[in-house]
């Protein structure tokens, strides 16, 4: 088969193996492995036709062997108990595939065909300044947002603000306590309010600015979401839209009537039949004492994310929202929307440590600690790039001690790193005046590091692909760090400024692919690629 320019490695060896079996089965993975000893890549196709042949999966891998064998792009295809199929790519396939890696846009695949999508993260209640938990779900939308950009999604990010409700009426009795405080009338915080010392500040603008009465709530919120905008952008967050819940409040008699086959009037309230839909049980609407419930703003909300011409809605909630899944794709299939539509990631909590002592997170008690706290400490490149370092679903931690350290102990700072030594080389050859590198002779490099490298830098679009499918960016995390790790031991163990200059040559040009790549990744997890540190 000959090379293909548009296809991934992972899909022309699935293109090969569909060849020689024919259907392949949805569950075919091939994985890279970078293992000399073993090969660069494994499938185990063997064991899915297994199932269907009623034959030992080693049995069928050396039956295929031999029909996979005979193609270019492989150096040896090898078959590994109890019946993995191995392949090791071909000279000839690296080189010929490393020239189209020079490509000003190398990595991009039009996975997305332009499909509108709408990821809507944060979004906070207006109660407080942000923490490190909501920065995670920061991170990983920033990311993700930046991801389906990269592969051809039409992508919006979106926060919406939640300036209605109980919290907001918890929050504006505690000002009043606080003003009444500074009055010289003391009064306690109410039960379950929040006491930290920013409501204070606010009371103390209100006074001294005179601020009328009816103006103490919107002045209140105004300030919180100024302040919690102006973390996002200390963080490099920016957002597309900024929505509030109040403005759907005008909606709610439209969604009523449109959900009337499937509502219902219980002891006074109205209710969504959300069980239909595999909730675990009924959902309120409307309060006995005739108050919308949350849920019902969000199904216009969402109704709204579909008129606004949106294909593909993707809501980054924490872990306390994950039952509230089965009613809002409910009430969207009772809308006449597709809920497979709406993907909701739940992001998980994060425990934040300094000097591995855990850090309160409890807003309502005062005693955490802020996102500008953070990001004054540590920084946004190594606060995103640690909070990127596992799955969504996976809980994390990490300790601020680490991430301010500047050396290979700190993740970021180990990638980053590598990308400001390869800069080095290319402003030293520059100063140097070493030959053009535009049309290396890529056989000169032949050490096992620079075959490594190579290998790393074509499977590069495949991390992309598999990363923006599952909407998991975090594997471009884990790349990072191979890649760097491969090339700090390369730097250490062969001079790129070669004395022949035409090895120079090669040795640069895979240089500045390699600060390309790095740049990218970097660039989609939000992350900068500074040339100096």
């Amino acid at each position: 088969m000959p090379l293909k320019r548009d296809m991934t490695v992972k899909q022309q060896i699935a293109e090969i193996i569909k060849e020689a079996v024919g259907e392949i089965p949805p569950q075919h993975e091939i994985e890279f492995l970078n293992k000399p000893e073993l090969g660069d890549y494994a499938s185990n196709i063997a064991f899915l036709l297994s199932r269907k042949e009623n034959k030992a999966p080693i049995e069928i891998a050396q039956n295929l062997k031999p029909k996979l064998t005979d193609c270019s792009i492989f150096k040896k295809v090898e078959v590994a108990s109890p019946g993995f199929i191995n392949f090791t790519l071909s000279r000839e396939y690296l080189l010929k595939t490393l020239i189209n890696a020079s490509a000003e846009d190398y990595g991009k695949i039009n996975l997305g065909n332009g499909i509108r999508v709408l990821v809507e993260y944060i979004s906070a209640n207006p109660t407080g300044p942000l923490n490190v938990v909501q920065a995670r779900a920061g991170a990983f939308g920033n990311a993700l947002v930046n991801l389906l950009k990269f592969v051809n999604y039409d992508v919006n990010s979106e926060y919406y603000i939640n300036d209605k409700g109980t919290q907001i009426e918890v929050l504006y009795n505690s000002l009043l306590a606080r003003l009444n405080t500074i009055k010289g009338i003391p009064t306690p915080i109410p039960e379950n309010g929040y006491p930290g010392e920013y409501l204070l500040d606010i009371a103390q603008k209100i006074l001294k600015n005179n601020i009328p009465e009816e103006y103490w709530r919107s002045f209140l919120l105004q300030e919180i979401i100024t302040w919690q905008k102006n973390s996002l952008l200390r963080m490099g967050i920016n957002f597309d839209n900024f929505v509030r819940e109040s403005s759907y409040h005008p909606l709610h008699s439209l969604i009523l009537e449109k959900l009337k086959p499937y509502t219902y009037y219980h002891d006074g309230a109205l209710w969504f039949k959300s069980q239909e839909f595999g909730d675990t049980e009924d959902r309120v609407l409307i309060t006995a004492n005739a108050r919308p419930t949350y849920f019902l703003t969000d199904i216009a909300y969402h109704y709204d994310k579909f008129n606004r011409g949106y294909e593909l809605l993707i809501n980054i909630w924490g872990p306390d929202h994950h039952g509230y899944i089965p009613r809002m794709k409910g009430a969207l299939k009772a809308l006449g929307f597709d809920p497979n539509h709406l993907i909701i990631i739940i992001a998980q909590q994060v425990s934040l440590l300094r000097n591995r002592e855990k850090i309160s997170m409890s807003k309502r008690a005062g005693e955490y600690i802020t996102l500008d706290e953070v990001l004054s400490e540590i920084g946004p490149d190594a606060l995103k790039f640690f909070l990127l370092m596992r799955r969504a679903s996976q809980h994390l931690e990490f300790d601020l001690a680490l991430a301010q350290k500047t050396s290979e102990e700190n993740p970021v700072y180990y990638v980053q790193y590598a990308y400001t030594r390869i800069n080095s080389i290319l402003r030293n050859a520059q100063e140097k005046s070493f030959p053009s590198n535009q049309n290396p002779d890529l056989e000169l490099l032949t050490s096992s590091y620079e075959e490594s490298l190579i290998k790393l830098i074509l499977h590069f679009p495949d991390v992309i692909l598999e990363s923006a499918k599952h909407f998991e960016p975090h594997h471009l995390v884990y790349y990072l760090l191979t890649l760097a790790n491969t090339f700090h031991k390369y730097y250490e163990n062969v001079r790129v400024l070669d004395e022949n200059p035409t090895l120079a040559g090669a040795r640069l040009y895979l240089c500045q692919i390699i600060s390309r790549v790095i740049k990218t990744a970097l660039t989609i997890l939000g992350v900068s690629a500074p040339e100096r540190m």
